[in-house]
């Protein structure tokens, strides 16, 4: 994969850590992610009429894909309600590469040969290093659960959207439509449940509003990138934003100490370097 592709999907990782803990610092998550969700709904609508919709093909994607994400928000969700945000993040997302490495290898027969896997590895140990905590509390550890059934929703709806998008062969259509119909789909049943007053200060809006299109910029990058480079290794190197996450969580939220991130860190590196070896 060209060294274009990686910092475009290192970059993904980082504005995915961001929009993460943007999420997490509003008090209500069922505000904060219905506010993500209405920036997304209004986005993604504006742009339908200009970039049009994907190929007919695709479309079977697009809808396992919607059921994928609404699953992976509410496991999220469950888990930032119950867990630390640097421990909740790297477990999330530190199981999906392995995870859909299989998927890609079973589903779309790639191969991506020893250094892939061993930089898969190397990634895999260092974003489970950053999620260990001792003294834990018992709801931190249910959110625990909560945070691995995210990473297997992430797992699932990786591998649904590279073999879509492939299909699509267009990025902005799939990903446009994707985001439209989920984002509706959340923002309805909030509004179903809980009426329109989700909060009333402009600035949890506008936070919330923001981190919602992070959230599609970062993630039409990695649809982007998965039309040129193998699953396994997009969602790796995406998953490098657990690094900054982990950082996040210490200096921001106050949740552990920095040298408690750097060996990991340092493993997280070795594994992104074994990746882009030709």
């Amino acid at each position: 994969m060209s060294l274009t592709i990686v910092l475009l999907v290192l970059l993904a990782g980082l504005i995915h850590a961001v929009w993460n803990a943007l999420a997490k610092g509003i008090t209500s998550q069922t505000t904060s992610f219905a506010l993500m969700n209405l920036g997304i709904a209004v986005a993604s609508w504006s742009a339908l009429p200009f970039i049009g919709v994907p190929r007919a093909q695709a479309w079977p994607f697009v809808l396992a894909s919607v059921a994928c994400h609404i699953a992976y928000e509410l496991f999220l969700m469950g888990s930032y309600q119950r867990a630390n945000f640097s421990r909740a993040y790297p477990i999330a997302r530190g199981i999906a590469p392995l995870l859909v490495s299989l998927g890609g290898l079973v589903l779309a027969s790639e191969r991506i040969g020893l250094k892939g896997l061993a930089g898969i590895v190397f990634i895999v140990i260092g974003v489970i290093s950053l999620s260990y905590v001792r003294n834990s509390t018992k709801l931190d550890r249910v959110g625990v659960y909560w945070a691995l059934a995210t990473g297997v929703a992430i797992a699932v709806y990786t591998v649904v959207d590279g073999l879509g998008v492939r299909r699509s062969h267009d990025t902005l259509r799939y990903a446009v439509a994707l985001f439209a119909l989920q984002s509706t789909i959340w923002v309805v049943a909030v509004v179903v449940r809980r009426g329109w007053k989700w909060n009333d200060r402009p600035s949890t809006i506008s936070i919330g509003i923001a981190a919602g299109l992070m959230s599609l910029v970062a993630y039409t990058i990695v649809l982007y990138a998965q039309t040129k480079a193998p699953l396994g290794i997009v969602s790796a190197l995406r998953e490098t934003g657990v690094v900054w996450a982990a950082a996040i969580g210490v200096v921001i939220f106050k949740e552990g100490r920095v040298r408690a991130i750097m060996a990991p860190a340092v493993a997280v590196v070795i594994g992104i370097a074994l990746l882009s070896v030709r």
